[in-house]
């Protein structure tokens, strides 16, 4: 899940506790140079990854190969799917990102409404 646009979106909204527990549980594989691999390393992409309504995965799992990606939430505000868009990084230039997230977020909320879902409250 840390390696993954998805996986970091749905982890974003997780309580602290959980992503600690997967961090201490050693499950932080290297998979490319890009790979998160610290607990640190994790809880700051994941405060970005709030902070801007999206998560990124910039060759993390597969070198060449970016993803962004939003959650979807229930009823309780918790994640439970997630939109994700993926591509070559010479078809998601960094430049593209931005504009990209804004878009799978908002379709990410549009789901999350139409489903009756609600987004977590800001203590989450």
């Amino acid at each position: 899940m840390h390696a993954s646009g998805i996986g970091k979106a749905l982890l974003a909204w997780l309580p602290a506790g959980r992503v600690q527990a997967l961090g201490r549980a050693g499950d932080l594989a290297g998979f490319t140079p890009a790979t998160i691999t610290t607990l640190a390393q994790l809880q700051a992409d994941l405060a970005q990854t709030r902070a801007r309504g999206y998560a990124l995965d910039d060759e993390e799992r597969t070198p060449g190969m970016r993803c962004v990606a939003a959650p979807v939430f229930n009823t309780h505000g918790e994640p439970v799917a997630g939109i994700s868009v993926s591509g070559p990084v010479f078809r998601m230039p960094p430049e593209a990102l931005p504009g990209i997230g804004a878009m799978v977020a908002r379709h990410a909320t549009e789901v999350t409404e139409a489903i009756g879902g609600q987004h977590p409250k800001p203590d989450n």
